[in-house]
């Protein structure tokens, strides 16, 4: 199960990888990729059986995810009563795993800004708010010695900035 684990991973990191190099004029596909990659990792936790905090969180944002992606599908905006769901499921997750700590404080607030990377209209817009969470989450890593999703992180980090390299900084010398 361990092996099978690691593939999951592995394939949860290809999506997030190719939701940050998607150009992403809308964000339908790169919220595909997004919901992809969030129930991959959940999915590879459980199967690892190591640890229902970090499942939980991904298939809350893998629902989040899938919930935006039919709202840009129909180019319908977000509710806003919609976002605080979304944030109070964060929240409620992460005190009842985490506990109200530093570290289950930062969790949260690294939580929260995945919320403002789905909740954009370009992939330009989610690269930036990804930059951050990537930095959040890369930062708690360090702090609870998570190395191995450090990692994962880091390599995600290297992704969104070769994505805003690519698609975003063209935009800018254009205008």
């Amino acid at each position: 199960m361990e092996i099978l684990s690691y593939i999951l991973s592995l394939l949860g990191l290809a999506s997030m990888v190719t939701a940050s190099l998607i150009k992403g004029e809308k964000m339908k596909k790169i919220l595909f990729f997004v919901f992809c990659a969030n129930a991959l990792i959940a999915t590879s936790y459980l199967v690892g059986g190591s640890g229902l905090n970090g499942a939980a969180s991904c298939y809350i944002g893998a629902i989040q995810s899938i919930i935006n992606y039919f709202f840009d599908s129909k180019n319908k905006p977000l509710p806003k009563w919609l976002i605080a769901i979304y944030a109070l499921a964060f929240i409620v997750c992460n005190l009842v795993v985490g506990g109200f700590n530093p570290l289950g404080i930062l969790a949260i607030v690294a939580s929260l800004t995945f919320i403002m990377c789905i909740g954009q209209s370009s992939g330009a817009k989610y690269r930036f708010w990804t930059l951050f969470n990537i930095i959040l989450w890369g930062v708690y890593d360090i702090l609870s010695e998570s190395y191995s999703a450090l990692i994962t992180h880091v390599v995600l980090l290297v992704f969104t900035i070769v994505g805003m390299i690519v698609h975003d900084r063209k935009k800018k010398i254009e205008e």
